[in-house]
């Protein structure tokens, strides 16, 4: 497992939470569009070339073609240019939010998230996890099956005190993603509620709160550094 970063697992699990946020966003104000991800949208996207309405077919290959090209920006910055992506990231999910909350309630679900669909999908390429644990912090079916595993792991272990801990560690690490990812999604539901499409812009402030932790894990990493050499 690789060193463990100073603030490593916080930074992953506020992401985690931004990620439930902007999920359940898009479902409450969007017409049930999970933007997240792309299975929903595939699934769909097969339905519509078997006979429906052509300009849907469009919307959902526009989607797709949205979600990929943040996966291919990803791997250009990140091989082409030593930038911190995960400012970047964050930077992107607040562009994402700014746009999509003062988009018309009116305009075309698919299309007023097309900011959400790059913005999650780059998240995703960028906040992979932590502890040597591979997460996604935007949706959350394998954190859950993770979560599962090791803690049932860690039950029938028996008396192998290292791989009990190791187990342990594992299920809370999966397990806390879980919990501030649905954390984010009690959030967003009932900021849903209460401000409806502009809801979107409260996901500033958790984005700003990692951007804090990533600053303060990279000055504390600096400081050791230069007291080690």
């Amino acid at each position: 497992m690789e060193s463990e970063r100073r603030y490593g697992v916080q930074i992953h699990h506020m992401m985690a939470l931004c990620g439930g946020f902007l999920g359940v966003y898009a479902i409450v104000n969007r017409m049930g569009v999970f933007a997240s991800a792309q299975t929903s949208n595939l699934i769909e996207l097969v339905c519509d070339l078997l006979g429906r309405d052509p300009l849907e077919i469009s919307l959902r290959v526009l989607a797709l073609g949205v979600y990929v090209a943040a996966m291919a920006v990803f791997v250009i910055l990140e091989k082409k240019t030593r930038w911190n992506l995960e400012y970047g990231a964050i930077l992107v999910d607040l562009a994402a939010v700014a746009v999509v909350g003062a988009l018309p309630e009116t305009m075309n679900s698919f299309v007023a998230l097309y900011p959400v669909f790059f913005a999650s999908s780059f998240q995703w390429c960028v906040f992979k996890g932590a502890k040597g644990y591979v997460s996604a912090t935007v949706f959350s079916t394998n954190n859950l099956k993770m979560t599962v595993t090791a803690f049932v792991e860690y039950l029938i272990s028996g008396k192998e005190e290292a791989g009990r801990a190791k187990a342990l560690d594992k299920a809370l690490f999966y397990g806390g993603t879980l919990l501030y990812f649905h954390v984010g999604v009690a959030a967003g539901y009932g900021a849903g509620l209460l401000w409806g499409t502009r809801s979107a812009w409260l996901c500033a402030v958790p984005l700003a709160l990692t951007a804090g932790l990533i600053a303060v894990s990279g000055i504390q990493a600096a400081e050791e550094k230069l007291m080690a050499s």
